[in-house]
């Protein structure tokens, strides 16, 4: 498949302080400058004949320059969906209420919703979130932007993914999604690890869910894999992610994360993008050489069958084991990441 996804880490900056958040505490909120992301955008369109834009963060309407950022977007032809835990939505709203070519280009809104129940998702996200969460869902509803909804599985939510679904369904969602927490190297890992076999237990969940569900239900990459030579989206060139430092990393799983410095590619700044994503490809195919030596030597065990895990493995950054999380600690607990 072409690369058509850019993905723009807008900001780190976030209003919530999620234990499951995957940013190390100890970096300072980081907003990617729009100048540098208007000629990433031209460059990829150019390059790639890319078409869709993908904004995370953080919360991505926290951008402290969010209108000037949604502009370029538009400016060269993209669409694009947001990612929000729903406080910051608000911003997105003013902005798109007000911008006919930016309503326009948002092709969906995705909603994380980590709990079918208040208590469960505050428990996670922070007091007031999950009344947050359903807000911005109907007001995206009421303004007919399609809905996906996506809930991160863990030890503290996991007895609610067929809930979640069906809440997924009743806020009018035309999709929903569940991957598995990735650890976050703080001592909330504790709280949120599953045995291997939890984690078996829950992707099963998530499977028969979608056969019950109307609406689509999937997976991520994040999920055990009966085949240990996978290749995701980044792996196999089909999306560029950019973090708020302007910089080509390997995955938006990496970004942020401690010892996610292993994986940055290149500062997109001074290096253009045609090189860049070589140097990526050159990465990419090294990683799945170094993988395709472990399976000859049998060295893989079944933790490893679960691809983002034997990742963040292979790159020494924080991962699951049986015995709780390993790898790369963080340089200080969660903590929230500051308004624009």
């Amino acid at each position: 498949m072409p690369t058509r996804w850019v993905v723009l880490h807008a900001t780190d900056r976030c209003q919530l302080s999620c234990v499951h958040c995957l940013r190390d505490p100890a970096e300072a909120a980081t907003d990617l400058p729009v100048p540098l992301a208007d000629r990433i955008l031209a460059e990829a369109r150019r390059l790639h004949r890319a078409d869709h834009v993908a904004l995370t963060g953080g919360e991505p309407a926290l951008h402290a320059d969010l209108p000037a950022l949604l502009t370029a977007i538009v400016r060269h032809g993209y669409t694009f969906h947001v990612v929000t835990g729903g406080r910051g939505f608000p911003r997105l709203l003013e902005v798109i209420d007000r911008d006919a070519a930016v309503r326009a280009a948002l092709s969906a809104v995705d909603v994380s919703l980590d709990g079918a129940e208040e208590a469960t998702h505050d428990a996670i996200r922070g007091a007031g979130s999950w009344r947050e969460a359903l807000a911005a869902a109907a007001a995206a509803r009421a303004r007919a932007i399609p809905l996906a909804v996506q809930m991160t599985v863990n030890a503290l939510n996991s007895g609610q993914i067929e809930q979640v679904g069906l809440t997924a369904s009743h806020l009018g969602a035309s999709r929903v999604s569940f991957c598995m927490t990735q650890p976050t190297g703080t001592g909330a890992d504790g709280r949120l690890h599953l045995s291997r076999a939890g984690w078996l237990a829950a992707r099963d969940r998530v499977e028969r869910l979608g056969e019950a569900l109307k609406l689509p239900v999937s997976g991520a990459d994040t999920w055990r894999r009966d085949q240990p030579f996978h290749a995701c989206d980044p792996l196999r060139g089909e999306m560029i992610h950019v973090d708020p430092r302007g910089r080509l990393t390997l995955c938006c799983q990496h970004s942020g994360i401690p010892g996610g410095e292993r994986t940055v590619i290149a500062d997109l700044a001074t290096t253009g993008l045609a090189e860049a994503h070589g140097r990526l490809l050159e990465v990419a195919y090294r990683f799945q050489r170094d993988k395709l030596a472990a399976m000859d030597a049998g060295v893989l065990d079944d933790w490893d069958l679960f691809p983002c895990n034997y990742c963040l493995k292979h790159y020494g950054m924080p991962h699951w084991t049986e015995q709780g999380s390993a790898g790369a600690p963080a340089r200080g607990e969660r903590r929230r990441r500051g308004d624009p």
